[in-house]
């Protein structure tokens, strides 16, 4: 199998290339890195001066954000989906996954998975002490879906195959209905199936800005031997503040650089991703790194969008420096808005050369985002240049075969895969894809619009959203669902935090739940929706033989916490059901199926207590 796709490879390379008009583009396009060249007059501050200094500004760091922000200011007016469809049609690296998946068919390929296994194979990410060793242990933060886990596996069955590999996951969790569904991925295809390697932390939301949580993770890790690799991809929604990206994502990274220092032995190798370094949060951070590793490199794989401004740190050899006496420092500013009113050490703690180098990095990485900008604005308002088209044709197909030529990718296995081939066969529909729309400047109009103007719009959408996706319609008078099997139920409680209110949900199309959250928040929508008194209809003969009982569950009160309605909702369930007799029937009016508690409700009740169990849609 090998020989004959390095042979197509190859004849691609030789048929693409035709002399060398796009090699120093190629190799620009591979080579976007920036290594920090330690200094001996680098030194760690003194714990006494950590966060005791207001946040600090560089003028030349200054001087780039405006820059980069006038150039992305230049894209206020872009439907944000025309401008997508353009700069995709635009990315050298577009057909990349297409290529891997007719070739090598990794396991949950997605652009993650590229962007990581880019990471491996340029730094020498697995340590020597897990070399030597032979065994490893890895914990990924903010790690949903799961992609760096699986190009990780292939990478370490390619090229460390002897090593025996564990590995630990956090992220947001997808079914704690307390995390908001914009800074989370509810993707759980890969999660469902390893669900005893994630970690979420003692109150169950996968939050890693909460202390306790980290210190769970931490201990989870930990206790399967020596965690020698931690990777780190979380990031937050700045889509209403695309000018303040790092100033936003900050005190998360802070949280996710904290936990693996605590968390790395000695030898170990770090990968974060950040955004742009013009502010004093994210120059401190790095300058604490580099105190803690023996190297420190900023890195923009190929496979990452050209025109955003993300980055990975690869920081290598940990050194492994006590850190028990800054705990408490630690733990002041981790997840609190101490974080963000100080900063990290003093500017006269900072040495020159570093500030210089750090200027360096940023400049190089800026001048690349804004000339991408540009030119995608040229080539946007060049749409009919054919000559321009063809060549960025050419240099996509080029890219493609050169990622798998140059960091020599191959098929591994079904019996090698950490599943087995499950995910390749698996279709599960996406109940959260990512959905933005209108231009940022149509995105700031709205919250001026008046009342009549906002229930236009969102009842256009909701039309929209109706008509493409056929899922969301109800099509039957009533949905049955007939008990199967053995009536035996394993019953798992799961303790954690209280849920206040229902932000996110796997049983509900996410943009539709949006929605409504969006009605919601709209003072003159609540006194609507939320005061006028509604009055359900239910025609019973849908339901076949009259019920024996008619259980009404209570109205849920908006300013209610979530979790005190499920219980009272519970307790009249429990209660309504007492003097039920064999062979009859009830009809639960106001259930909900919003909450994992709530579904677990109707399963056990339609697997246990009922021969079958249907649903239907009253009319109000």
């Amino acid at each position: 199998m090998y020989p004959s796709m390095e042979n197509f490879l190859m004849q691609s390379k030789q048929k693409l290339y035709r002399g060398e008009e796009f090699e120093d583009e190629l190799n620009d396009l591979f080579n976007k890195k920036f290594k920090f060249r330690y200094n001996s007059e680098w030194t760690l501050p003194s714990g006494d001066t950590w966060f005791t200094d207001a946040p600090w500004k560089v003028k030349g760091l200054e001087y780039l954000k405006s820059r980069l922000n006038f150039h992305k200011s230049q894209l206020n007016d872009f439907s944000i989906e025309e401008w997508s469809s353009h700069t995709r049609r635009r990315n050298p690296a577009g057909e990349v996954c297409w290529k891997l998946r007719c070739l090598v068919n990794p396991e949950f390929l997605t652009q993650a998975w590229t962007k990581f296994y880019e990471c491996a194979s340029t730094y020498n990410i697995v340590p020597p002490e897990a070399i030597s060793d032979m065994k490893m242990v890895s914990l990924h933060l903010c790690e949903a879906p799961g992609a760096f886990i699986t190009s990780l596996n292939h990478y370490l069955k390619l090229h460390h195959q002897a090593l025996d590999w564990k590995w630990v996951a956090n992220t947001l969790n997808p079914y704690y209905e307390g995390n908001s569904s914009s800074n989370m991925i509810s993707d759980d295809r890969f999660m469902f199936h390893t669900l005893n390697n994630w970690d979420f932390g003692v109150d169950n939301t996968g939050n890693l800005m909460d202390w306790e949580n980290s210190q769970a993770i931490i201990k989870k890790a930990k206790s399967l031997g020596k965690v020698l690799l931690v990777t780190a991809d979380g990031s937050i929604d700045c889509l209403q503040k695309p000018d303040a990206q790092e100033e936003v994502t900050s005190p998360l990274h802070y949280c996710e650089i904290i936990t693996a220092l605590q968390a790395l032995s000695p030898g170990g190798t770090l990968i974060f991703k950040l955004f742009t370094i013009f502010e004093h949060s994210t120059v401190n951070l790095l300058y604490l790194l580099n105190q803690l590793f023996k190297e420190v490199n900023i890195y923009k794989p190929i496979t990452s969008r050209q025109g955003n401004s993300e980055v990975y740190a690869i920081c290598l050899q940990y050194k492994g420096i006590d850190l028990k006496s800054y705990i408490p420092i630690f733990q002041s500013a981790f997840g609190t808005e101490f974080y963000s009113n100080k900063s990290l050490f003093p500017l006269e703690k900072i040495p020159e050369s570093f500030l210089k180098q750090i200027e360096e990095c940023a400049y190089y990485f800026c001048s690349i985002q804004c000339h991408v900008i540009n030119n995608n604005l040229q080539a946007y308002l060049m749409q009919k240049n054919i000559a321009l088209h063809r060549d960025m044709k050419k240099i996509r197909a080029i890219v493609a075969s050169e990622f798998i030529w140059k960091y020599n990718l191959k098929p591994i296995s079904i019996n090698q895969e950490l599943l087995k081939g499950t995910l390749h066969e698996e279709n599960k529909i996406n109940t959260n894809p990512r959905y933005h729309r209108g231009s940022y400047t149509e995105r700031q109009l709205y919250t001026k619009m008046s009342l009549k103007e906002k229930h236009k719009n969102l009842n256009m959408f909701l039309q929209a959203e109706m008509l493409s996706n056929p899922m969301i319609h109800i099509t039957e008078p009533v949905k049955w669902m007939i008990g199967e099997g053995s009536s035996k139920i394993d019953i798992i409680f799961t303790y954690g935090k209280p849920l206040q209110k229902v932000n996110s949900s796997k049983f509900i199309f996410v943009p539709i739940y949006k929605l409504y959250q969006q009605i919601l928040a709209e003072e003159e929508f609540k006194e609507i929706i939320l005061y006028r008194p509604a009055k359900p209809k239910i025609d019973p003969s849908l339901l076949g033989p009259e019920p024996s009982k008619i259980i009404s569950l209570p109205e849920f009160q908006y300013r209610e916490s979530y979790n005190v309605y499920e219980k009272n909702c519970f307790k009249a369930l429990l209660n309504g059901m007492k003097e039920l007799l064999d062979g009859e029937s009830i009809l639960l009016q106001n259930f909900n199926t919003l909450t994992h508690f709530n579904v677990s409700i109707l399963y056990i009740l339609s697997k246990a207590c009922f021969e079958k169990t249907g649903s239907l849609l009253a009319e109000v």
